[in-house]
């Protein structure tokens, strides 16, 4: 679970592949939305501050749904590396691009973590390969950070 480009595409623009994958995710929530490009650190951090209820609760709904059927060990050695690794690449990532706000980088990993540990539940609860929570952690994987659905756009760094 540790494999990753992690936070190394942020910022670039988005290929077909990956916009497939936004679409698949939100249809899985039943939501649809126009997909917007964050461009730096600066903006996700703004964009990261605004209410983002809909979603979230969609995404809340499932991850209880699945751990009514499947438990993880929190202490497991490769969950924890995972969450080292995860913070030195956003950390990593916005030394690259002149970002200094530990608190962002904090929580860009934070994301990172809570959609490795969606996918892990989506896993053990046997779930579909193309579930939402492996979509989106997909979308990490490939170096993205999902900021989720802010009025009415699905936000991608």
């Amino acid at each position: 679970m540790s494999e990753g480009a992690w936070f190394s595409a942020l910022g670039e623009p988005l290929g077909e592949a990956e916009r497939s994958e936004i679409a698949a995710y939100l249809s899985g929530f039943d939501l649809s939305a126009p997909i917007q490009t964050v461009a730096d650190w600066a903006e996700a951090g703004k964009i990261c501050k605004r209410p983002a209820e809909a979603w979230w609760r969609a995404e809340e709904r499932e991850r209880e749904r699945l751990e009514k059927g499947a438990r993880l060990n929190p202490a497991d050695r490769d969950w924890l590396a995972l969450n080292e690794t995860l913070h030195g690449a956003a950390a990593v990532a916005a030394a690259r691009s002149g970002c200094a706000d530990a608190a962002l980088i904090r929580a860009a990993a934070g994301a990172a973590s809570y959609a490795a540990y969606q996918a892990r539940l989506a896993r053990a609860a046997g779930a579909a390969h193309g579930h939402p929570f492996l979509r989106k952690y997909a979308l990490y994987c490939g170096g993205r950070w999902p900021l989720g659905v802010y009025e009415g756009r699905f936000a991608i760094f």
